[in-house]
Order: C-alpha cells, then structure tokens, then sequence
C-alpha cells in the first residue's frame, strides 16, 4: 500500500511543483516588466539610436542619451540631450550633425491607486541646437499629463496622455511652434521577460492651420536581467504632411538600465 501511495503521489507532486514553478515565473516576468511602468519612477539611463527618413526625401540619425532621476517616489527629473546627423534631400544643401535641442522634464504622480495612476508636469525644450536644422530655433514651454490604467485580464497596462508645445522665446526669424500631441501607449506583458508596446499619436499643429498629423509604432523589447533592457522600435505615419516632426517611417533600437 506504501508502495502504491508512493507512486500515486510522484506524479502529482511533479505536476504541483511544475505549476508552483511556472506561477513564479509569471510573477516574475510580470513584476520585471511593470519596472517600465512611468507613473512608478524610478532613477534609469536610456540610450537609444534612431534612423527617420522624412518627408523631405532626406534621413536623420539621433543618438539620443536621457537620464531619468528619482527625486522621491513622486517625483522625477529628466534631461536629454539628443545628438543628431541630418541629411537633407536635395544634393544642393550640406550635411549637418551636431548636438539637437536640450530637453529638461519636472513630473508628479498625482494619484495612485490599485489598477490606476495619474501623472502630470512639464518639460522645456532649450535652444541648444547647433545647426538650423537640428532644433526648432525657439525655447518651447510644454505641459503634459498622463494616465495607467492596468487591464490585467490582458496581461496589459494603457496610457493615455496629452502635451501641448508652445515657444515662448527664440529666433525671431523662426517659424513659432504651437502644436498639442495626444497618445496611447499600450504595454503587454509576455513569457520570458519579452514586453511588446503600440504608441498612437495625434497630432494638431496650430500654427500651420490646425493641420494633422497620426504616427503609430510598435515597439518589441525584453528585460536581460533585473537592470538591464533592450528593444527596437519601427514607426510609420499615416498622416501628416509637411509637419516637421512628423515622419516617413522611423526605426529606433534602445538600452536601458535601472538602478534599482
């Protein structure tokens, strides 16, 4: 009878143990991917490099570092400063490449709560740009908020938002930038620390006749270990002709590391 029960319980316990074994691999893929959530700040170093081609027929090159800092668990400090290569698309205009303009970002998380947070700051865009071409030749104010909304049911996190971009200083022989940018950014947890995320933008430009413009990109990425992250990131726009910032198609590959 010992013998029976023996090789009754060898099996179930297998099969107990795989299942505890596989419910703490979820968990864990689950809590390492929820470290990329932004309402939950948290001090990192991203690196990302990314190839546009524009609507100009010419390419851009944007090696862009950024530094998110953790001042406490509601606030947060970022700084970027991108470094570009343009090449424009007639033969008759030079390569430029330098450094783009300097992006400094306040945030607050206002709210939170089970299955819901709330963020809201603002971010300055600095003249810094050392050719006409890499930068908006104007000092840009631009609020922004966002939300999370967790839908566990979809392993996902959504992140609706807003940010409107309005120059209140610059060249005066520039053009004046006045555009409101809305969002939605969907994260999907996956097995085997791999996350995917879609980003929609919409795109009013109020200083070229409320003119539109709609990007979407889709982003594949996976966490190395608990610091350390990877991804790429390919964008196509769907709307939006002769908008500056709105390109032809994009790529972009990043890394990134959390301190924490």
């Amino acid at each position: 009878m010992q013998q029976i029960i023996e090789v009754t319980a060898r099996p179930v316990l297998a099969v107990t143990l795989a299942f505890a074994s596989a419910t703490a691999i979820a968990q864990s893929n689950e809590e390492l991917v929820k470290r990329l959530d932004p309402t939950d700040f948290r001090t990192r170093v991203d690196t990302r490099l990314e190839h546009q081609e524009t609507q100009e027929g010419g390419q851009r090159q944007i090696l862009s570092p950024r530094l998110d800092y953790a001042i406490s668990k509601t606030t947060q400090l970022r700084i970027e400063l991108p470094l570009h290569r343009y090449y424009p698309g007639s033969t008759d205009q030079p390569v430029q490449s330098g450094t783009g303009d300097l992006s400094v970002r306040g945030a607050w998380r206002l709210m939170r709560s089970p299955g819901f947070a709330l963020v809201a700051g603002v971010e300055g865009n600095f003249d810094t740009a050392s050719e006409p071409m890499l930068g908006f030749g104007k000092h840009i104010v631009a609020p922004f908020a966002f939300a999370a909304f967790d839908v566990p049911s979809i392993n996902s996190t959504i992140f609706p938002g807003i940010q409107h971009y309005e120059a209140v200083a610059g060249q005066a022989d520039r053009l004046h930038v006045s555009y409101t940018q809305a969002r939605l950014f969907i994260l999907t947890r996956w097995p085997n620390r791999f996350y995917t995320g879609i980003e929609n933008q919409f795109t009013v430009d109020w200083q070229r006749s409320s003119r539109v413009g709609f990007t979407i990109e889709a982003e594949l990425g996976r966490f190395l270990d608990k610091h350390w992250a990877v991804w790429g990131r390919p964008g196509i726009a769907l709307l939006g002709d002769k908008l500056p910032y709105i390109y032809n198609w994009n790529f972009e590959a990043g890394v990134r590391y959390l301190f924490d």
